[in-house]
């Protein structure tokens, strides 16, 4: 791991925490202690990160076996080490069946305690490395799409493994060419409703009377041309999923007629009279920022809230530049069982050159290139001739106006000038700014925060 292993420690009696500290501390470890273990369930609740939690079995608010509960029904991958002055066979065997990694009976040496957190450590990363390697073989989604081992995308896999089972509305908020309908199919084919219709469609490519015919349907002569009665996909999708793309191009009209659809999951045919009600899960989609498009008021704010039950933000491929070498990969293989090529890969200086590129059309854009790469190529290696002139040329331009008073800034340093300067050229117009700097206005406000740039 990059940052320290955070080791949360519990124990009602103030030495044996102190002991665990001065033992752990030394080691690199980062240790926080409660004597409550109420205190501590909660901390990790309200989003507080731990690897590793020490627990004392026999406590007055709580005893060990339900802080193991608690800890592994927020995050199951904490590794769990408990500590206890009640050594039976039975309390040792009923610990590890509960989920402990360890059990260490009291008193114990101080200088075993980082000998067992460092076994727990080691077994922890690689049950974790084998569940990354198990994501590159066969990816989340269905079609083994979903790609990436970056920090960000962890994020991204774990909040798929949280909703699946779960029948709540998510909100995937991402920039064109992410993965946002890739993420949905992962959602509904990890869930329950999988052996059921998955049915996605496009809300801005619709002209509201086509969109609310297609999602709701018509009966037979509900308008000119309406010969036959036609099932909508709210319909046709009962027990399964829809995913609605663009949900931010929606008109004020539909985003009515489809607010009151979640609201009590029933609808009418258009020039119907029969209520129908079915059970669909709703999976939408944006690459607009909607708080914002409330704010303006294009968005009904009570329709957001429907929709924002469970956002998921997928982060632009140029903010995890760890999964480009991956992705690569990835659409070789696909590309060369397409086509009947046998690539072997790329080479160094092409994977280098994808790796800089901006990548301004996301995980789309990278595929196309790969696609075109392996097409074009007449080696069993692609290489930078391989690749196509726009993609180097603004490589080059980067590369070429990089002067010495850049190269002794760091990558933040560089885009937080960028930004300021863009904002300043624009007047301070966010929503110009974020369509200069190609990005997402949601990632704009998000570095303007972390960046600590006021406006």
């Amino acid at each position: 791991m990059d940052r320290p292993v955070r080791i949360i420690a519990i124990d009602d009696e103030e030495t044996m925490l102190k002991i665990l500290k001065r033992s752990l501390e030394p080691e690199g470890y980062s240790v926080e202690t409660f004597t409550n273990a109420g205190d501590a369930i909660k901390r990790l609740k309200d989003g507080d990160h731990a690897d590793i939690v020490i627990t004392d079995l026999m406590m007055p608010d709580m005893d060990g076996f339900r802080v193991m509960e608690d800890v592994h029904s927020i995050d199951k991958e904490i590794t769990v080490i408990v500590i206890t002055a009640y050594s039976s066979i039975e309390s040792v065997v009923k610990a590890i069946k509960a989920g402990a990694y360890d059990f260490i009976p009291k008193p114990f040496d101080p200088e075993h305690i980082p000998i067992v957190v460092k076994r727990a450590v080691d077994a922890r990363n690689l049950k974790l490395e084998n569940i990354g390697l198990r994501r590159q073989l066969s990816g989340v989604s269905r079609g083994g799409e979903i790609v990436g081992i970056s920090q960000a995308m962890g994020q991204v896999f774990n909040m798929i493994e949280k909703v699946k089972d779960t029948d709540g509305t998510v909100l995937v908020i991402g920039e064109s060419g992410a993965g946002k309908e890739l993420v949905a199919k992962a959602i509904h084919y990890g869930s329950k409703r999988a052996g059921m219709p998955f049915i996605a469609i496009n809300c801005g490519a619709l002209p509201d009377d086509l969109l609310e015919s297609e999602l709701f349907g018509y009966e037979k002569g509900a308008f000119t041309g309406a010969v036959n009665k036609k099932i909508g996909l709210f319909e046709e999708a009962n027990g399964g999923s829809v995913f609605l793309d663009e949900v931010s191009s929606i008109s004020p009209r539909m985003q009515v007629k489809i607010l009151r659809f979640l609201q009590e999951r029933s609808f009418m045919r258009l020039g119907g009279k029969e209520t129908l009600s079915v059970d669909v899960r709703i999976i939408a989609a944006t690459n607009e920022d909607l708080k914002e498009a409330v704010n303006k008021g294009l968005f009904r704010k009570d329709l957001y809230y429907r929709l924002n039950v469970i956002p998921i933000e997928i982060p632009p491929l140029r903010e995890r530049r760890d999964d480009i070498p991956l992705l690569i990969k990835h659409f070789i293989k696909k590309f060369s069982a397409k086509t009947n090529k046998n690539i072997g890969g790329i080479g160094k200086d092409a994977e280098e050159l994808l790796v800089k590129y901006k990548w301004e059309g996301n995980v789309r854009e990278l595929e196309n290139v790969i696609e075109r790469a392996i097409t074009m190529t007449d080696d069993a290696v692609i290489g930078t001739d391989d690749l196509p002139d726009d993609v180097k040329n603004k490589i080059q331009q980067i590369e070429q106006s990089a002067s010495p008073y850049f190269a002794e800034l760091t990558l933040f340093d560089v885009e937080r000038l960028h930004i300021e300067n863009v904002l300043k050229a624009t007047g301070g117009n966010k929503s110009k700014a974020s369509r200069i700097l190609g990005i997402d206005y949601s990632t704009l406000l998000r570095k303007l925060k972390s960046m600590d740039i006021e406006v």
